[in-house]
């Protein structure tokens, strides 16, 4: 017979600590999960960060912010007017 842990009798304490260690990472897993499936918390916390980002931006080079905005709405504007007329020309 040989003494592995498989065959060795644990004690009262031993699966004590060994509940108590499977409770704590099953604890970790459900608020992984938690938090991976808070989709709404997760959006918001991405909307702060890219506008933490922004404004560090803006602090850096204001010039640079406002070319990029320009520039995003110049092509939804294209984007909008395209939509608009490119039907009208199949009539």
């Amino acid at each position: 017979m040989s003494n592995d842990a498989s065959t060795t009798p644990r004690g009262a304490a031993q699966l004590r600590r060994d509940i108590s260690s499977t409770r704590r990472e099953l604890a970790e897993t459900l608020d992984a999960l938690e938090y991976k499936l808070d989709v709404p918390a997760r959006a918001s916390e991405w909307i702060d960060d890219r506008v933490d980002q922004v404004k560090r931006a803006w602090d850096e080079n204001p010039g640079l912010v406002i070319g990029i905005a320009a520039g995003a709405a110049t092509i939804v504007i294209g984007v909008i007017a395209g939509a608009f007329t490119l039907p009208r020309r199949g009539r």
